[in-house]
């Protein structure tokens, strides 16, 4: 199986003589290397090994090809299901609103299903966002999967990219106070989330797209020698929160690191995204 973690952290034309064929990418989402699953709790998590519940992982990828044996990129062209996949772009979802997920949706969705012409293939890159002509719109007039709400910022900002929300078992039960104590950003401490979009956003009120944003943040994934036939992407955020203490928040800021500047809870999370953030430069790849 081929693992990847955030840590480790980028329609086609076929001619004549070539024949389509199906792929499908199969992805699994883990957490500290254990399943994911909305009624479980995690242990070991951050830089005080907390113990947490998780709430919601989801995540939007685009721009998937499949490497050719010369090292050019074939497009994936994406099933257009009307529910997860959408022109060049798929939400992964694998929260079902059971159990610790109440806020989530039933349906579930861990795979990307498209063609490519029939070749010799070694290799995958896709990436991790929506691209910059669908990341800025009005989610109440988007087709699926760009209408689920709970996966946009605002119009300036977009969507988030990445959405992984836990709830470290210290945070629970907690009051106001004891939150704020804590360091609480929005007047509670009670979670701990990963949130990655796009920031710093240039617009001319806050219901037009930008022109520009200075943080894009997108992530771009490749991975040589994936086989779809027989490897999977795990996805698992334990490496990149390793020196996140998920049992406080930063004071004044929003729960977690929500890749907004400023937020002390993103300086040891960012770069191991492989972004840069403020003065810290991206982790260099493995």
């Amino acid at each position: 199986m081929s693992r990847f973690a955030f840590a480790a952290l980028a329609a086609i034309v076929a001619t004549p003589t070539q024949a389509d064929i199906s792929v499908t990418i199969p992805f699994a989402a883990e957490i500290g290397g254990k399943p994911f699953s909305c009624s479980e709790t995690f242990a070991g998590l951050g830089s005080t090994a907390a113990e947490a519940q998780a709430v919601d992982f989801r995540l939007f990828v685009s721009e998937a090809a499949m490497v050719k044996a010369d090292g050019s990129l074939q497009p994936i062209a994406l099933e257009q299901d009307g529910q997860w996949q959408l022109d060049g772009l798929a939400l992964l979802d694998f929260e079902d609103a059971s159990g610790n997920c109440a806020n989530g949706t039933a349906g579930t969705n861990s795979t990307l299903r498209g063609t490519v012409p029939e070749g010799d293939y070694t290799g995958l890159v896709f990436t991790i966002g929506v691209p910059f002509a669908q990341n800025h719109g009005d989610p109440t007039l988007l087709p699926s999967p760009l209408n689920i709400t709970a996966m946009f910022w605002n119009w300036q900002n977009g969507y988030k990219f990445v959405r992984i929300d836990l709830l470290p078992t210290a945070m629970m039960g907690m009051t106001a106070e004891a939150g704020a104590e804590a360091g609480g950003g929005h007047g509670m401490a009670k979670g701990w989330f990963l949130h990655l979009g796009s920031t710093m956003c240039d617009a001319a009120s806050k219901t037009e797209a930008p022109t520009a944003c200075a943080n894009e943040n997108r992530m771009a994934i490749r991975l040589e020698g994936f086989d779809p036939s027989a490897n999977t992407v795990v996805i698992d955020p334990a490496p990149v929160l390793a020196e996140a203490d998920l049992t406080v928040n930063a004071p004044e800021t929003s729960p977690g690191c929500m890749s907004f500047p400023k937020d002390a809870d993103c300086m040891t999370v960012m770069g191991k995204l492989g972004l840069p953030y403020m003065d810290v430069p991206r982790a260099r790849s493995p």
